[in-house]
């Protein structure tokens, strides 16, 4: 499994290497990037939706709070697995041809948050917009921007899918949640 993975890093991180692709890949993983289209969105929702729109904000921003904190405190702490770019003793990286383009990280790496949170949140809006096919476009960025992680050397592949099962599980459990407490405690009688 270790070889499948060093071999897809490998095609992301060097064979696809470009000064292009190391800007396009840092604006498509970096949240800053990202926080004016969260908030575009966000704001949209309540305009079109009015107060289950507000509720589906809040529930998204509860979903990535709980995904974060369960990657970050939890997962990757129990599992502990060092990242393709951590720095070992001799000054080298775990994964020695390692590109860095926008520096190396020290946690560790299973599973992305980026994957963990990207599909959690993909999956909550499929679900709570189900008769929706637009929204499944979702699944796309979360992939585009998980994958990036790998062309920056800073997760392996498996790291990437490790995290969009989880996050696809818990976004899939949570939507059931919102919608059924939106039917117990919205629907009009």
């Amino acid at each position: 499994m270790y070889g499948i993975d060093l071999s897809i890093l490998y095609f992301f991180n060097r064979t696809l290497a470009s000064s292009f692709m190391d800007g396009a890949m840092d604006v498509l993983t970096n949240v800053h990037c990202w926080f004016a289209v969260y908030v575009v969105g966000g704001l949209f929702l309540i305009y079109r939706f009015r107060w289950r729109g507000v509720r589906i904000v809040i529930a998204a921003l509860l979903l990535v709070s709980a995904t974060d904190s369960l990657g970050h405190y939890v997962l990757k702490p129990l599992v502990n697995r060092e990242r393709p770019c951590k720095e070992i003793s001799n000054g080298e990286h775990v994964v020695s041809w390692i590109r860095l383009p926008v520096g190396g990280r020290g946690d560790p790496s299973f599973p992305s948050n980026h994957a963990l949170n990207n599909f959690a949140i993909a999956m909550f809006f499929v679900i709570v917009f189900r008769k929706s096919k637009s929204v499944r476009w979702l699944f796309l960025a979360a992939f585009l921007i998980s994958i990036g992680r790998v062309y920056e050397g800073v997760h392996y592949p498996s790291d990437i899918a490790g995290g969009a099962v989880i996050g696809i599980a818990v976004g899939y459990f949570i939507a059931e949640v919102y919608l059924a407490i939106e039917r117990k405690m919205f629907s009009r009688a």
